[in-house]
């Protein structure tokens, strides 16, 4: 049986996805967003479309492999907090907290429902590099991710 794995990084587009989507949910609620730590972890966020386009070319070809499909921009985790701030026409205003106090705060945290799904492993994740190399993908499948909110607003799917 032919097979493709697809190993996505950060997914985000049309609203459905938990990561980006709920961050500028916050900023656009709030105006302001708590950051654990300095955030310099870098990430590689790519657009659900994109996957959607690998995967039709996987059906012409690309059999019996795995493939990293990252973003096309790779950027600090508080940087690209702040680029959801700027496409929402938000003034930057990110409050960066010492991780040990947040961490001290997660079970209080939890108990309001936005926050339930909020866990340790994802605060520290905020200073941990994801990133990886979607060449074979760019090879095999003319993978070409486009770069980070690239279409604005309408990439947030707000």
């Amino acid at each position: 049986i032919p097979w493709v794995l697809f190993r996505p990084t950060l997914i985000y587009g049309a609203g459905l996805d938990k990561n980006i989507s709920s961050i500028a949910r916050i900023v656009e609620s709030w105006g302001v967003f708590i950051m654990p730590g300095i955030g310099g972890g870098l990430r590689q966020p790519v657009h659900a479309e994109d996957i959607a386009s690998a995967c039709l070319a996987a059906l012409q070809g690309g059999d019996n492999r795995a493939f990293n499909l990252s973003g096309g921009s790779t950027i600090p985790y508080t940087a690209m907090v702040e680029q959801i701030f700027k496409v929402l026409g938000k003034p930057v205003r990110i409050i960066h907290l010492p991780a040990w106090l947040v961490k001290g705060l997660v079970p209080a945290i939890r108990l309001l429902p936005r926050f339930r799904h909020l866990t340790l492993g994802m605060l520290q994740r905020i200073e941990t590099d994801l990133c990886f190399d979607h060449g074979e993908a760019a090879e095999a499948l003319d993978y070409a991710p486009r770069a980070f909110l690239q279409n604005g607003r309408s990439d947030l799917g707000l």
